[in-house]
């Protein structure tokens, strides 16, 4: 994201990890990127003042929530999402078949191997967002994408 808004922009990363946030700051950054602030928080509890922010990013975490915190977390990033602000989720898609069904259940557990990205519309739209966009990238990613209209 730092290197998409270049080095006039801000980034802003949360994660309820101590652990990541460290290795975070630890990467080197690019010197044409934006400098980046990491906070530890939650997704359904951003502790970030209304309207802040032009774009919300949420990568593969998701998933990783109850089910019934994700639309609360979701209603937070429109909270936090300016009017006319871009949100883009992108979640991993369980394999479809039985033979790659098996590595998902052994090796990443219950939260992806059940993870219902085909909610993914339904969640967004009743958070309030407008959705602008759909679709799969191959192997296992789906992605929405929306904006705060009011």
């Amino acid at each position: 994201m730092a290197a998409r808004v270049g080095p006039d922009g801000e980034v802003t990363g949360v994660d309820p990890s101590p652990p990541v946030l460290d290795h975070a700051r630890g990467r080197n950054r690019r010197p044409d990127s934006a400098p980046c602030d990491y906070r530890e928080g939650v997704a359904e509890a951003l502790d970030f003042p209304d309207a802040c922010f032009d774009t919300v990013v949420t990568s593969l975490m998701l998933h990783h929530l109850p089910e019934e915190l994700r639309p609360t977390a979701l209603r937070e990033m429109y909270r936090v999402l300016r009017p006319g602000g871009r949100l883009l989720v992108a979640e991993f898609r369980p394999p479809r078949s039985r033979i790659g069904r098996h590595p998902v259940h052994g090796g990443t557990g219950r939260a992806m191997a059940h993870n219902r990205v085909d909610l993914l519309d339904t969640l967004v739209t009743d958070a309030g967002f407008e959705l602008i966009g759909r679709g799969d990238l191959r192997p296992r990613l789906s992605y929405v994408q929306a904006k705060r209209t009011r």
